[in-house]
């Protein structure tokens, strides 16, 4: 069984309460059909990959029988946090897979909303977007959040030397268009792998030392998985 951990002090977690430690200011969000609560239950009642997670990681054989060996909650990257930063065991080695969930809320400011033209932000957006092969006539148009959750994952994957990475969306909305859906999209498009349909992941983008896949996965709420 993976042990379940937060990343700020290495503290093992025994139920879903205890992620609200690190949330700081937004443990107000703790509540039924919000992102965090809607997460950490979902990842405590599989004490694995949760079920919707590990099917859209298994339609590429890369991710096929991957054993989750740990998961970090709210990991501190630069100014925000990563809901889920987990390490699997491949048939290769090591791979990461960062998890952003959503029920109804936006991915925030767009890149062009964040960067306020200062030196440290400038230099940042400059920074993630040579990382990631994203040109710079549409990086503006991308929601900031989706690069800077991918950008975690690769640090993570660098720090223990995983060379593969998925950054998968896990979204709880009830909506028939899923919240954030196109943004992700979008995304998708400026990386040069195409999201057609949730559930699956998309190729692989060659980022030289990694291989990045990204998802957007449908997962139920709490009540509805155990209704």
């Amino acid at each position: 069984m993976a042990q379940l951990v937060f990343a700020s002090d290495g503290k093992p977690l025994s139920k879903p309460e205890d992620v609200i430690g690190p949330l700081g200011k937004q443990d107000q969000y703790w509540k039924e059909k919000y992102c965090v609560y809607e997460t950490a239950h979902s990842w405590f009642e599989a004490q694995d990959l949760p079920k919707a997670i590990r099917a859209t990681l298994e339609t590429d054989p890369v991710y096929a029988d991957a054993k989750l060996m740990r998961a970090f909650f709210e990991k501190q990257s630069g100014p925000s946090q990563s809901d889920v930063l987990a390490v699997v065991k491949i048939k290769s080695g090591l791979a990461v897979v960062g998890v952003e969930g959503k029920v109804s809320e936006p991915f925030g400011d767009y890149v062009s909303q964040w960067n306020d033209g200062s030196r440290g932000k400038a230099s940042r957006v400059a920074a993630m977007i040579k990382r990631l092969r994203i040109e710079p006539a549409v990086a503006n148009n991308l929601r900031y959040q989706l690069l800077h959750r991918t950008m975690a994952a690769l640090s993570e994957a660098e720090m223990i030397g995983a060379r593969e990475v998925a950054m998968l969306i896990q979204s709880f909305s009830p909506d028939s268009v899923r919240a954030g859906f196109s943004d992700f999209q979008m995304f998708g498009a400026a990386l040069g792998a195409p999201i057609a349909q949730a559930g699956r992941l998309s190729q692989p983008i060659d980022l030289g030392d990694v291989q990045l896949r990204i998802g957007w996965t449908v997962d139920r709420m709490r009540g509805a998985r155990s209704g």
